[in-house]
């Protein structure tokens, strides 16, 4: 199944897009969890990585959650939608946080 530039197959998700960089996230590790700094509770830890290790666009970060619920679903993972909640939104935290120090260059 295709989300956007993410490609989820039977051991992983790929990216697919056009850069050179290349993010693979495997079955086994879809669900690991990483603290973060400020925050009491973990956060699924391949999001992560893609949000901040990668210069990923806003619709790609939104393509690989759709990606990710989906593949959690179709490997039989037990995911927790709580950790995933607090995820995105702590990737849009990292957006706006982007978009602004990018307004502050402008000038």
């Amino acid at each position: 199944m295709r989300f956007g530039n993410w490609n989820v197959k039977e051991e992983m998700i790929e990216w697919v897009g056009e850069d050179a960089a290349k993010i693979v996230i495997e079955k086994e590790q879809l669900l690991e969890t990483s603290p973060v700094a400020d925050r009491k509770d973990a956060l699924y830890k391949s999001l992560l990585n893609a949000t901040v290790q990668h210069a990923l666009g806003e619709d790609d970060l939104y393509d690989l959650n759709f990606a990710f619920v989906y593949a959690a679903g179709s490997w039989g993972k037990e995911m927790s939608y709580e950790v995933f909640d607090q995820t995105v939104a702590y990737q849009f935290e990292i957006l706006e946080e982007g978009e602004e120090e990018d307004d502050e260059d402008d000038y």
